[in-house]
């Protein structure tokens, strides 16, 4: 167990490092390898540690989104003390048909909900194995989206990856949302989507009603006829003085 936190201090801060400097990949929608916009495959993340005592929860909702439907929302119910601060919620190498990680680069998008500020203290997205390597998302807000990155060592047989209880403190609600959780390969390949994609649901809210569209309509075709007519005017007025 020494050896491993020893490895895991000089290796993980190669990979933090890295993680840091590392500029966002381009995924598009639905090309993530979880989108979280449904619970088709909720079922291959298994929580440990203090998940039970905490109250950890983190559910596929549709509305908050980076791409397509959804997100997944983590929440706490923290009312008392906890005594083992560790744990969080991960995926294992072999539910998206990998051996391990090794050489991997992790990525996920979060955001945070409102008034959850100061319970985040702990969260980060972390690979655990032969070593513990993480990283911890910077500037994460409330407004936009922010890139947390993980890059895992060649040679590093780790076979889990996942994310860390974001706080211990007492707290009960909603805490951050997490979209477009990828995994790259060492080649460049990203694992392909496991099937929870699902293509942004428009709504009464995001669409524009028959009644809205004719009138904007015939707003632009009284514009067209406006500007017609005056440049017609124009033009008649310069032939007659020059005529």
């Amino acid at each position: 167990m020494k050896l491993k936190k020893i490895l895991a201090s000089f290796i993980a801060s190669a990979a933090i490092v890295s993680s840091a400097s590392l500029n966002a990949l381009a995924i598009g929608d639905g090309e993530a390898t979880y989108c979280f916009d449904n619970a088709n495959r909720i079922a291959d993340w298994e929580t440990y540690g203090s998940a039970a005592e905490t109250g950890l929860t983190f559910t596929p909702v549709s509305g908050v989104s980076q791409n397509g439907n959804g997100s997944l929302l983590v929440s706490e119910n923290v009312t008392g003390e906890i005594e083992s601060t560790f744990g969080g919620a991960f995926i294992s190498a072999d539910k998206i048909g990998l051996e391990n990680f090794e050489g991997c680069t992790i990525t996920m998008s979060v955001l945070l909900c409102e008034g959850a500020e100061n319970a985040v203290d702990q969260f980060s997205l972390y690979s655990d194995g032969i070593i513990w390597v993480q990283s911890k998302p910077i500037g994460i807000n409330t407004t936009t989206w922010t890139d947390v990155s993980l890059i895992l060592p060649e040679n590093t047989d780790n076979t889990k990856i996942g994310f860390t209880i974001p706080t211990y403190s007492q707290y009960s609600g909603n805490i951050l949302y997490i979209d477009d959780l990828t995994v790259t390969r060492a080649d460049g390949t990203v694992i392909a989507n496991v099937g929870d994609h699902q293509q942004k649901t428009m709504t009464a809210e995001n669409t524009v009603s028959t009644g809205t569209n004719i009138a904007l309509t015939i707003l632009l075709v009284v514009l067209i006829l406006a500007i017609v007519g005056g440049i017609g005017l124009i033009v008649s007025a310069i032939v007659k003085k020059f005529a």
